[in-house]
């Protein structure tokens, strides 16, 4: 079974940028921009990627708690106080670009596989 990811809330041009290394990887995950997170199945999600803003990042984990994706934090400038403070705040883990085939697939098959 495929991977189910979500890109949630990435600005464009990141999430466009991992949009097109999943389908590399093919895999074709589905974006969200505005929907509420209310209203989103997070259990039909194996993997989220949702920017590194700790607002939004613990705003989705909230929403998402107790469902199956891990949420991955993501970011364009990876700043160690940035990535240390999402994974202490319950990210399972952190990615940022370039977003490159063997990175991606390390992601999906730690995270999927566990």
């Amino acid at each position: 079974m495929p991977a189910r990811i979500l890109l949630y809330r990435l600005p464009d041009d990141l999430a466009n940028e991992l949009r097109d290394a999943l389908i590399t990887s093919h895999i074709v995950p589905a974006i969200e921009e505005e929907t509420k997170l209310s209203a989103i199945q997070w259990d039909a999600f194996d993997l989220v990627f949702c920017p590194s803003s700790l607002i939004v990042l613990s705003s989705v984990l909230e929403a998402a708690k107790g469902k199956s994706p891990h949420v991955i934090a993501t970011s364009r400038f990876p700043e160690s106080d940035e990535w240390i403070d999402a994974l202490d705040l319950g990210a399972a883990d952190y990615c940022a670009p370039p977003f490159e085939q063997p990175q991606l697939r390390w992601l999906i098959d730690r995270h999927i596989a566990a």
